[in-house]
């Protein structure tokens, strides 16, 4: 991985509204990073920034996406009306008498990386911290920086095939092991109706989900890249498995729920209603049991009790630990199985934008990334995923790389499969001849209209 701090020049969250007159050009900056650069250096950026955008809404209604310079590239998002995030990236470059002597210009970030960088950071912070408008003007660039300032110190900025197709992992359970799972969740908020289970995760693969897409989306990226893996390294470095880890244990709040104080502790989610478009507040409880972890959600008006909470601990570690021990067992055999029939080393990914699914050959593990494919291959199907109209709803195409890459994308019913091999010899016709074997064998029960 590369460190997300040797690729950023600077990231940063504008509103000029917020400084309407000259000399108050620094309260229009909510955040800045890094924090090195001076006042004056800050307003120059932001300044910038403020032109083009401003520029830019003369001739389009449309808002403002990038800019770039010779040595930097500006990617823009407005997620809320008058609010800017600013992402700003250096680009290898080298001179003409550099190149005339083969020197590298070094591996570019794509465009959608970084975009997509800027709506998660926005979506982790509205589900944390609430909408930017419903912050009061004396709280927000506090607010900003407590939030902001440690997850963008955390993010890992790469072209890697899942910050190309931001997706989920699912768990594909046989139908006793699902039934299970359900009657554990049904039995859990019958007994307990104030809490609403709204995920089951094993490992990093998502089994049950009771949100939005997109709120499951943000909740499953905090889990497998922030919470989980600090929980696996302590499982990690704690060696046998303790009784704690057996029986089951609340990790959010991290120090788990002993005394009445930890209850102060509960991280607050802003989730969206069904009903509207409007958000509500909920505590979020997650509790992990082996390898298996469940997130809670408890309205913010309910009156917590420890002895709740301590009740729970007691249904739910039993049950949940042998819950778990069946699921391990199963995705054993389902591994031995699945490595027995991986014979070929031909790269596949498939991407569902319904609920979306994401599924690639050899597996990602989030918890301990990553799938390696070239730069010019991953630039490919990024300009395939990102163009829909390359495609369309029902459609195909192959590439061929210079260097005997061949990359097919098929599109059917909002269903994306991209298939990734290197053959040298090969003709168009083994080509799909070798996609359509694929297909059949790794997406068994998956339709894709005939082309």
């Amino acid at each position: 991985m590369i460190d997300v701090k040797s690729r950023i020049s600077s990231f940063f969250i504008f509103n000029s509204n917020f400084g309407p007159k000259e000399g108050e050009e620094l309260k229009r900056i909510l955040f800045f990073h890094p924090s090195q650069p001076g006042p004056d250096a800050r307003k120059m950026q932001v300044g910038l920034c403020e032109a083009v955008v401003k520029f830019m809404s003369t001739f389009s209604s449309e808002p403002c996406e990038a800019l770039q310079t010779q040595t930097k590239r500006y990617i823009f998002y407005q997620p809320e009306k008058g609010y800017w995030m600013v992402l700003v990236v250096r680009i290898p470059y080298t001179t003409k008498a550099l190149s005339a002597i083969g020197e590298s210009k070094g591996e570019v970030i794509e465009p959608s990386v970084m975009h997509d960088l800027l709506v998660s950071s926005y979506k982790m912070f509205r589900m944390f911290r609430g909408p930017f408008k419903d912050i009061s003007c004396s709280e927000i660039y506090d607010t900003c920086e407590q939030f902001f300032t440690p997850y963008i110190s955390s993010r890992n900025l790469t072209n890697d095939i899942s910050d190309i197709i931001q997706g989920i992992n699912y768990l594909p359970l046989d139908k006793n092991s699902f039934f299970k799972v359900m009657c554990f969740i049904d039995l859990l908020e019958i007994n307990y109706p104030d809490f609403k289970c709204v995920s089951f995760v094993f490992n990093d693969q998502l089994i049950w989900n009771s949100l939005s897409k997109d709120d499951m989306l943000t909740l499953y990226q905090y889990l497998v890249q922030t919470l989980l893996p600090k929980e696996v390294e302590k499982e990690i470095q704690g060696g046998a498995v303790t009784a704690a880890q057996r029986l089951g244990r609340f990790i959010s709040p991290p120090e788990g729920i002993q005394i009445k104080e930890d209850l102060e502790r509960l991280a607050k989610l802003h989730l969206m209603r069904e009903d509207d478009s409007e958000t509500r507040e909920y505590y979020l409880i997650v509790y992990r049991t082996l390898s298996a972890t469940v997130c809670f959600t408890v309205d913010v008006n309910t009156n917590l009790q420890l002895e709740a909470f301590k009740s729970l601990d007691a249904f739910i570690g039993p049950q949940l630990s042998n819950i778990a021990s069946a699921i391990n067992e199963q995705c054993t055999i389902h591994a031995l199985q699945t490595a027995q029939l991986a014979t070929s080393e031909h790269k596949f990914m498939y991407f569902n934008r319904l609920n979306l699914a994401f599924k690639t050959s050899p597996p990602i593990n989030k918890l301990h990334p990553s799938m390696a494919i070239k730069p010019e291959v991953l630039s490919i199907i990024s300009e395939i995923h990102e163009g829909r109209k390359s495609l369309g709803n029902y459609g195909e195409v192959i590439i061929k790389t210079p260097d005997e890459y061949w990359i097919t994308g098929k599109s059917s019913n909002e269903r994306e499969f991209y298939v990734i091999i290197q053959e040298k010899n090969a003709n168009l016709k083994e080509i799909a001849d070798e996609v359509k074997r694929i297909c059949e064998a790794q997406m068994k029960g998956i339709f894709f209209y005939p082309m």
